[in-house]
């Protein structure tokens, strides 16, 4: 038996490697001789920077540092701040990597400790958690059409998103500001913070011209002043991006991530540390996907015999939208403090789960404030602030989603020894309509798939709503020959109706 197949290639995003590996971070710091001496510890922080990913084959090399800062209390009760970059590089091997692979990683901090071992000394230790993602655009060949042998075919019609292009690449933003007049000049920074926010995205041949926003926040101490200093700065940027296989007629998604952040102070034309030097490497990933509709094929067989169907399971998604969106969160703790000194942050995976009544994204934030309490002491807790994000769906197909939460800004008011806290989200993601079919892969010969012979016409009674296709398919003739001896033109017959089925 001669059959051709016809097929259509819907691309996905095939995994080649997904991991998280350990990086051990160990060291001790030693105070400059104008820290004071360590009274007591009050925090130890890690902040992970990427520089470089490099591929060699099926090797990847990661290189980057992390920056661990250690807030202490001095003897007179002062906030002060130590900080050591320790240099990491670590080398993954990847069986089956190719070039053009898309790798994405994210470092993370997985903790941080320090030990004081004299009034100069500590000792700290920490791990990173190494998040490395390789991917490719997979092609997937979907049966659509069935030629000779008398190949009768049921088809169906899906709408998916074909995954055309998939990239991972980076790009520098740097600048220097001038912190406001009246503020004092920069002693010690101890927090760095930024996000980068797009904006518009516009696609051309095989690249994305993006524009947004790298929002930053410092906080710093001056020396001689009790209460430290935040200064918040917003970057503009305009910068085209290599995506290969995006186009004007293609549905375009970008992710960008913080991967490296430095804020140095400088001096300005006065001598005073009234500078600030901003360098931040921004990781960017773009996929771009082709709306199609795929004519697939739900049960075949032969008027003819000698032929049985392969089955598969055909997964499909489309992209139904790519949403950004902000979100406040807020609430209050009681702290008995006198003075909040300093509150930093770390968003904790959220957990996205869709409803009948849309998406819903649920996540926490826990907080490190650093305070002065009712007797002149500097204190440390840690609190949790909680969000939701709710984005109505329509219709009732089966959804799945992605969805990245950035903080753009956090703000902390202190109101009779209460601390109510206020968070701004980014909040960024892709909703996926899914469908999970069984569908005919190919159709290969079988002897023992015969046929009888038979009469030219039989009768038949049919069941109420019994759907033609059955009908034929158990007399091994057409659905339009049916059709035609019996005049008619939907898709079952009625119930009770008695049917002449012609052999073919």
């Amino acid at each position: 038996m001669e059959l051709a197949h016809n097929t259509q290639n819907v691309g996905r995003a095939q995994s080649v490697f997904d991991a998280k590996l350990e990086q051990p971070i160990d060291g001790i710091i030693t105070l400059p001789e104008y820290c004071p001496d360590i009274h007591r510890m009050l925090r130890c922080s890690m902040e992970p920077a990427v520089h470089s990913v490099q591929t060699n084959g099926e090797r990847v090399t990661v290189e980057g540092n992390a920056r661990v800062t250690v807030l202490y209390a001095a003897e007179d009760g002062s906030l002060q701040s130590v900080e050591q970059n320790t240099p990491f590089s670590r080398m993954i091997d990847i069986p089956d990597l190719a070039e053009g692979d898309a790798i994405t990683v994210v470092v993370k901090p997985d903790f941080a400790n320090a030990r004081a071992t004299s009034q100069r000394r500590f000792d700290t230790n920490g791990m990173l958690g190494v998040l490395l993602r390789a991917a490719r655009v997979q092609e997937d060949a979907v049966l659509t059409d069935i030629i000779g042998g008398g190949i009768q075919a049921l088809r169906d019609t899906l709408g998916a998103s074909s995954l055309e292009s998939l990239a991972s690449t980076h790009f520098p933003l740097s600048e220097v500001i001038e912190i406001d007049q009246g503020a004092p000049p920069v002693d010690q920074i101890l927090l760095r913070h930024a996000a980068v926010v797009p904006g518009e995205v516009k696609a051309i041949q095989n690249k994305l011209l993006a524009k947004g926003n790298l929002e930053t926040r410092v906080v710093y101490r001056s020396r001689g002043v009790d209460e430290p200093v935040q200064v918040l700065h917003v970057m503009p940027f305009s910068q085209i991006i290599e995506a290969p296989g995006v186009s004007e007629s293609t549905e375009n998604t970008l992710r960008l991530r913080v991967n490296a952040l430095d804020i140095t102070p400088k001096a300005d034309s006065t001598g005073a540390a009234r500078l600030l030097d901003i360098n931040a490497r921004v990781g960017a990933e773009t996929r771009g996907y082709a709306p199609v509709e795929l004519s697939v094929i739900r049960d075949a067989y032969s008027t003819q015999g000698g032929a049985r169907p392969d089955m598969r399971l055909l997964e499909t998604h489309r992209l139904v939208e790519s949403f950004r969106d902000t979100l406040i969160a807020q609430d209050t703790y009681e702290l008995g403090a006198q003075r909040v000194l300093l509150v930093n942050h770390e968003i904790l995976t959220p957990e996205v789960t869709v409803k009948p009544d849309g998406l819903h994204t649920s996540g926490k934030i826990k907080l490190h404030v650093v305070y002065v309490d009712q007797n002149g002491n500097a204190e440390t807790a840690e609190k949790e602030l909680a969000y939701t994000f709710t984005r109505a769906l329509k219709g009732d197909e089966t959804y799945k989603a992605d969805v990245d939460v950035q903080l753009l800004n956090l703000q902390e008011t202190l109101s009779g020894g209460s601390l109510e806290v206020r968070a701004e989200l980014a909040m960024a993601g892709e909703i996926f309509a899914t469908n999970s079919r069984n569908v005919v892969g190919a159709v290969k010969h079988d002897e023992a798939d015969t046929i009888a012979p038979r009469a030219p016409l039989t009768i038949y009674f049919a069941s109420h709503g019994e759907p033609l296709w059955d009908i034929a398919k158990r007399y091994r003739t057409t659905m339009d020959a049916v059709r035609q001896e019996n005049e008619i033109t939907g898709e079952s017959a009625s119930g009770g109706q008695m049917l002449l089925i012609p052999s073919v």
